[in-house]
């Protein structure tokens, strides 16, 4: 099994027809899993390039379940729905039923191990009963032991966020921190949040099984440029293919 390439983009963005046209062009170009974000109410651990995707989608007044019903039914590549936890917690039930009709692989939680960490083994639970399975995301800020364990109710991969949020080059060492994850980890181990072609291949290094990227592919899109989002994958997947 290759590298594993998740790429992020904003449901409906930048426009429903080029948001449709860009993952039907990158899936072909070596994408592993599709995440897709549904706008919150806050966006509490996202960047600001993300936020002002959420913003303009959300002027679009899009109906969410018919644009994931046509992402279902046109994309053949898992989906991992990534919707923050504070808007669904009162109907979590319903709305992980409903993921589950429209044939979505996976949901992220990105406030699930934050904000809710004293109830995540029982939303886990809920959703897998409800017929999804949850994507966990951590950080380094997380205790060691909160990782590890979570690391083995995650799938199809852990998600470990280098940054305290998406698309802000905050210096860190991503070796280090990722070697120390690897060491935590019993089972695919996905890092993303701010790297760089550099990052991409040191943290592949250090142990990583594949990466996300996403604020760079958003930020190509802002500006409508479809191909300039699809060379970027091109170039991430050269990269995953070369080591």
């Amino acid at each position: 099994m290759g590298k594993y390439l998740v790429v992020y983009n904003t449901l409906g963005f930048p426009s429903i027809g080029r948001f449709l046209l860009f993952l039907k062009e990158a899936r072909n170009r070596g994408v592993n899993f599709f995440e897709i974000g549904i706008p919150p109410r806050f966006a509490k651990y996202d960047g600001p390039v993300i936020r002002r995707s959420y913003s303009r989608v959300k002027s679009f007044g899009i109906d969410v379940w018919e644009v994931l019903k046509t992402v279902r039914k046109n994309i053949d590549l898992p989906l991992i729905v990534l919707t923050y936890l504070d808007d669904h917690i009162e109907n979590l039930g319903m709305f992980v039923e409903n993921l589950h009709k429209l044939e979505i692989d996976y949901v992220l939680f990105p406030d699930l191990l934050i904000d809710y960490v004293d109830r995540y083994q029982d939303i886990v639970k809920e959703v897998k009963d409800r017929g999804l399975k949850a994507t966990l995301f951590v950080s380094p800020s997380m205790p060691d032991k909160l990782v590890a364990e979570v690391s083995l109710l995650t799938y199809p991969f852990l998600y470990y966020g280098l940054r305290p949020a998406t698309g802000i080059p905050i210096p860190i060492d991503p070796v280090t921190l990722v070697k120390r994850a690897r060491r935590l980890v019993n089972n695919t181990l996905v890092v993303g949040f701010g790297l760089s072609i550099n990052d991409i291949a040191n943290v592949l290094g250090a142990g990583a099984d594949g990466v996300a990227i996403g604020t760079v592919i958003v930020e190509a899109l802002e500006n409508s440029e479809v191909n300039q989002a699809l060379k970027i994958i091109e170039t991430v997947r050269g990269v995953l293919d070369g080591l």
